[in-house]
């Protein structure tokens, strides 16, 4: 089986998608409680991406993630899915979901060893990548990346923009779950909703913010008020 378990995906509520980022939430040590916070505003998951940490450290910092979203659910009965950028071996480790992005390795190779009660997200940019993501459905949700450009990750394809991410969420409807990451702000979060993807992803909107849980709350709030 490719893709995982019926109802893995269902479970997880995709709307608000906050991937970290080390150096915005002010260092390694404080990224667990910018989490908890993210995870206590309504953020539905969270992906722990650092591209630049040796995996030790990595895997430190996952757990210690994870830890911090076992303290939101205490606290509020909210837990949030918790996402590994990359690094398949860790995802195995912890038994967690895992993002890759095009080139980073094999999607099925990941399902083989995650196996089938986690999901698998694949970062598309094209048609042509998405295409491909719905042909061979290995993939439990894809990335549209990037709808903006954006200074947290510069080595993608060109912007989609909002007809761009609106076109790829039609093609992909029904078939596969859809987020949209790349320049989303509470500013524009709302237009990028309306494209008709399944979630939001951000980053500095909320690592960056001087409160991680009213900025969680905002982009949430988008999601049911018009």
């Amino acid at each position: 089986m490719t893709t995982a378990a019926p109802g893995v995906a269902d479970a997880v509520d995709w709307r608000l998608y906050f991937v970290t980022d080390t150096g915005l939430c002010g260092g390694a040590d404080r990224v667990p409680w910018v989490v908890e916070q993210a995870v206590l505003g309504g953020a539905g998951i969270v992906q722990v991406r650092d591209k630049d940490l040796p995996d030790d450290e990595f895997l430190a910092l996952t757990r210690a993630v994870a830890l911090a979203n076992e303290r939101a659910f205490a606290a509020s009965g909210r837990r949030a899915a918790v996402v590994v950028n990359d690094r398949v071996n860790i995802a195995a480790e912890l038994g967690l979901h895992l993002h890759l992005g095009q080139s980073d390795g094999d999607i099925h190779e990941a399902r083989r060893r995650l196996g089938t009660g986690v999901t698998i997200g694949l970062s598309v940019s094209t048609p042509a990548q998405l295409d491909a993501a719905l042909a061979d459905p290995a993939a439990d949700v894809v990335g549209l990346s990037p709808v903006w450009a954006t200074p947290t990750k510069t080595d993608t394809d060109p912007a989609l923009g909002l007809d761009g991410a609106r076109a790829l969420a039609r093609r992909a409807a029904g078939r596969v779950r859809t987020v949209a990451i790349g320049g989303i702000n509470a500013g524009n979060a709302r237009s990028v909703i309306e494209t008709g993807v399944d979630g939001v992803c951000v980053v500095s909107a909320i690592a960056a913010a001087p409160d991680p849980r009213a900025a969680a709350e905002e982009l949430l709030s988008l999601w049911r008020n018009p």
